[in-house]
């Protein structure tokens, strides 16, 4: 059976209130490029944010998101989101929220579990400052969609057909959840998101740690709340930060047993628009254990630094392979 045509994003997060600070989600995540049944990890980061925004006082604003996936979600069954408080003072809210799935039987299975940490507006700031981006990349306006890049990589012979078609399909569903430009600078632009690990890059000379990717990007469709905002930076933050150390290095998912994300640390600086344009830099910091440590930085047009993302993965060698 055919995958069904995407949803926009408020669609695809539409809850329903189960009870006091509990809900489902009307739809089953979409299956956005996984041979398997499984849903990208986005899908269960941005339900949890969601519901702890909505189990907040009106005027209490998120500025730490941290957790762990405890396992992967299923495309064939909504996911459920529980929020419970853990604190809640004029200042300060705190609330740890589980997203699970019901199987079967009628047991919960649970695939994440995180704690979202608000605060209430301060009277103003000592100082305000923000790290810049690594390197100098080309602004939005001009540059081609991620389909329309990969289009150029095809015809300009540097990938093949059958590379740029699984490309496609697997970025069906993120091109319309998002609008989003890769700079020309950045790793992924140049060898399709790692796919074609074939083809050389323009960072090759560095070493992998101070290797980068970046796009801008944009909610595809209006978002209405402040809650939809946030769960869609969570959303695209998660992308690719399991697998750019193989992208970064001519390596693709098939090079490695399992590449998941383990845990995530979503730090929010302050107000967020997801409707205008962002600049996101991924990079990786370290590997070992059979772990990798990569974060995205992500700005507005200002050049304000509104979030990063930090996660450490899995990344298992195949069996009978040494170290990647």
């Amino acid at each position: 059976m055919a995958d069904p045509a995407p949803k926009s994003f408020t669609e695809q997060l539409a809850f329903q209130q189960l009870g006091e600070n509990s809900w489902t989600t009307l739809h089953p995540p979409q299956r956005m490029g996984n041979a398997l049944p499984i849903a990208y990890g986005g899908y269960a980061l941005a339900v949890a944010c969601k519901a702890a925004c909505l189990s907040v006082p009106k005027g209490y604003h998120l500025y730490s998101f941290l957790g762990n996936y405890l396992g992967p979600a299923s495309t064939d069954r909504p996911l459920r989101a529980v929020a419970r408080t853990i604190r809640q003072t004029r200042t300060f809210a705190t609330r740890q929220v589980q997203v699970s799935q019901i199987q079967d039987d009628g047991t919960p299975r649970v695939c994440l579990s995180a704690t979202a940490d608000f605060q209430a507006p301060e009277q103003g700031s000592v100082l305000v400052y923000s790290r810049p981006p690594s390197r100098q990349y080309a602004h939005h306006v001009g540059l081609p969609s991620t389909l329309d890049a990969a289009a150029q990589l095809l015809q300009a012979g540097k990938i093949s057909a059958a590379q740029h078609a699984a490309f496609a399909a697997a970025f069906a569903v993120a091109a319309g959840l998002f609008t989003s430009r890769p700079c020309p600078e950045g790793v992924f632009a140049q060898n399709l998101s790692g796919l074609a690990k074939a083809l050389p890059h323009s960072q090759d000379a560095l070493p992998l740690s101070a290797r980068t990717t970046a796009d801008w990007f944009r909610s595809a469709t209006p978002l209405d709340t402040s809650a939809e905002h946030l769960a869609a930076l969570a959303f695209y933050a998660d992308g690719a930060l399991s697998f750019c150390p193989l992208s970064f290095s001519h390596l693709y998912l098939d090079d490695s047993a399992a590449c998941s994300s383990l845990d995530f640390a979503l730090r929010v600086f302050g107000p967020v628009d997801v409707g205008e344009w962002l600049l996101r830099e991924i990079s990786t910091s370290v590997g070992g254990e059979g772990r990798t440590f990569s974060e995205c930085w992500i700005w507005d047009e200002q050049g304000r630094a509104v979030a990063c993302m930090s996660q450490q993965s899995i990344m298992r060698v195949l069996p009978g392979k040494g170290k990647l």
